[in-house]
């Protein structure tokens, strides 16, 4: 389940001091893009929380709105906005407090929105809770900041501190669930590939100190998470004293207590022989998700991407060779500008050969800025019968990886109902719907045995086990 707002009484501590919220300040969040905005927007409702505010749901009336924003395509772009708009209409001030990688990219154009309130960068969320208070006591009814010719515009708060300075101790930051807990390791990335504006806008790679994220980790699973998620913009860039990633994922399976850590997404290039020797180990998930983006060598070019078909195939093989059953899952980017047909065949070569657990596909969206955006895209017919083919493809690798697990016991997290009947995510990545079982039988947030009785293409059905409990 997406987060697209943070509510304070989601996760266990996280209320602000006192018991009496009569008089308490209110805000929403709302999150757009990748999993490390959704732990970000986690910071910033810790942070807020300690200062005495009260969560709300997005779409509720509050004194701030904070929109968390995502700017990896032009259309990114026009989503925020309008969530922005949106966001102003339920806040008391009249207007959405922006943060994110919009703001990182184009800040005057963001400021210069007349529902923006303030804008925030990245580097400034670990401040947001202490700017936020101070913009409530200046501004009144509305906080504008008027130029010199009269005009207004949203002040472009700044906050001191590199990343791993933090002004907010990050530690203390709850999981978006009481079941999966991201933990931030990394942020930045250096990479070149033509289509991403993802380096310019959360800058060069720098790596959590490792004994902050232990530390971290520490505290989740003293507050009973099962499971924890390693987030980042390119986590296989993990470095601290000479701690790789397999080093850190090492260290974290290390602690004690009954949780598991998944290693989530990873560039081909990164990933050593000693991080494939840890999945499935011991508190380790058979779970990792390797972006191909194409399987045209050609393509991979034109994209920048710094590996071939074969080289990324080798890294699925010696994969498959420490264990058949780890989870690998990918990103394709359909409709790339130049792709031809042949292009496209094979990339549907890869994705039958590596097995894929799952498949993310994107039709190709430019972004301003970027080289491939002043390339002429493929015809807008042709993305779209190649996105069907490559999702009837992608539907039927991923059913027949979660067959070979039919009647098997899987090691699972159970988590929140689904309104129908409880869910549970396996170590492997399968979500199970629960059937014919009490509720306390399959508590929330705890590790237990599920049998998968039937996979398909809309649920997978299974049941507890007998001795289920971790």
């Amino acid at each position: 389940m997406r987060s697209d707002y943070i509510t304070v009484t989601q996760v266990s501590g996280i209320n602000g001091p006192g018991d009496d919220s009569f008089m308490k300040k209110t805000f929403s969040i709302k999150t757009l893009g990748c999993k490390l905005n959704q732990y970000e927007s986690a910071l910033i409702a810790r942070q807020l929380a300690e200062c005495g505010w009260e969560a709300r749901p997005f779409g509720e009336a509050v004194d701030v709105v904070i929109i968390n924003t995502c700017t990896v395509t032009d259309r990114s772009d026009k989503k925020c906005r309008n969530y922005i708009r949106q966001g102003a209409r339920f806040s008391r001030l009249g207007g959405a407090v922006v943060t994110g990688c919009m703001v990182e990219r184009d800040r005057d154009g963001t400021a210069g929105m007349k529902e923006a309130l303030a804008v925030f960068g990245n580097g400034e969320k670990r401040s947001m809770a202490r700017m936020i208070t101070s913009l409530m006591e200046l501004s009144g009814p509305r906080y504008k900041d008027s130029g010199a010719d009269g005009s207004a515009e949203a002040p472009a708060i700044k906050a001191d501190g590199p990343f791993g300075d933090d002004e907010f101790d990050e530690s203390a930051v709850a999981p978006l669930y009481r079941t999966r807990a991201y933990l931030r390791v990394q942020d930045g990335c250096d990479g070149a590939c033509s289509y991403c504006v993802v380096p310019s806008v959360r800058g060069a790679p720098r790596s959590r100190p490792l004994a902050r994220v232990l530390e971290h980790a520490r505290r989740l699973i003293d507050a009973g998470c099962p499971e924890l998620v390693l987030t980042g913009i390119t986590i296989g860039r993990y470095e601290s004293g000479g701690a790789d990633l397999a080093a850190l994922v090492e260290a974290i399976a290390a602690l004690d207590g009954d949780f598991r850590v998944r290693v989530t997404s990873v560039e081909p290039t990164h990933v050593t022989d000693r991080l494939i020797g840890l999945l499935g180990l011991p508190g380790v998930c058979r779970h990792i998700h390797l972006p191909l983006q194409s399987g045209s060598d050609r393509v991979l070019k034109a994209m920048n991407r710094p590996y071939t078909a074969g080289r990324y195939m080798d890294i699925v093989e010696r994969i498959r060779e420490r264990d058949r059953d780890i989870a690998i899952g990918t990103d394709i980017i359909v409709g790339f500008p130049g792709e031809g047909d042949d292009d496209f065949a094979a990339t549907l070569d890869m994705v039958g050969r590596a097995g894929f657990a799952y498949v993310h596909q994107f039709a190709f969206s430019p972004r301003t800025g970027t080289p491939a955006s002043s390339i002429t895209p493929c015809a807008g017919r042709a993305t779209i019968e190649r996105g069907e083919r490559l999702r009837r493809l992608a539907m039927e690798t991923g059913l027949e990886y979660r067959r070979r697990f039919e009647g098997a016991e899987l090691w699972c997290v159970i988590e929140r109902s689904d309104g129908r009947a409880n869910m549970a995510i396996s170590d492997n990545y399968i979500r199970i719907r629960l059937s014919g079982v009490q509720a306390d039988d399959a508590r929330e947030a705890r590790i237990a045995r599920v049998r998968l009785v039937r996979a398909g293409h809309d649920a997978n059905i299974g049941e507890m086990a007998r001795q289920a409990t971790l």
